[in-house]
């Protein structure tokens, strides 16, 4: 049986508004972000048995605004973490370049085999995600499931579910905080 999955990015926090790369960064939501999690809760449709969220202080504190929404109890899942960007963490774009200018030159953090140090490789985000995917394709079959979790960590579950080619992967256009899509996974 398919399982009916909504992918839910969690809501804003300070980090977002400057556009910096967040990555293993655990920053809270900011008043924005909250309403946007409290909006998520109502936007969503009926239906929802489970509830799956990264970890990371920002997508459990959506998560658990949903939960409490709509009375579901939230599994929390490390295979749904946000990509680790490793030295571009914390930073703005302009920052990268000028404090990493030869990482930055070559678009380390949007390629498939190349990384900034100490970053998590995309092919092995792209794996750790298909795992908590096939996971959830095992323990949840014909059930509908809201999992919350990051930007680049939804980008990789549309490139699985959508069979994007590769060249697509980073040109797909990321869902907003607070946002959702929903993907049928046979």
């Amino acid at each position: 049986m398919p399982l009916d999955l909504l992918l839910a990015r969690h809501g804003q926090t300070d980090l977002n508004i400057d556009e910096r790369w967040q990555g293993r960064l655990d920053w809270p939501l900011n008043a924005t972000g909250q309403a946007q999690a409290a909006a998520l809760a109502q936007a969503l449709p009926p239906g929802i048995e489970v509830l799956i969220a990264s970890p990371q202080r920002r997508a459990r504190e959506t998560a658990e605004a949903v939960a409490a929404a709509r009375g579901l109890d939230v599994q929390f899942d490390d295979a749904f973490r946000e990509r680790d960007f490793g030295i571009f963490e914390g930073l703005t774009s302009e920052e990268a370049r000028v404090q990493h200018p030869a990482w930055w030159a070559a678009n380390a953090a949007y390629r498939w085999d190349l990384c900034p140090p100490g970053a998590e490789p995309t092919r092995a985000v792209v794996n750790r995600v298909a795992a908590g995917l096939a996971a959830l394709r095992q323990r949840h079959a014909g059930r509908t499931v809201l999992l919350v979790s990051h930007g680049f960590v939804v980008r990789c579950l549309r490139y699985l579910i959508d069979g994007l080619p590769d060249a697509a992967f980073f040109e797909a256009a990321r869902i907003p905080n607070g946002g959702f899509i929903r993907r049928r996974v046979d």
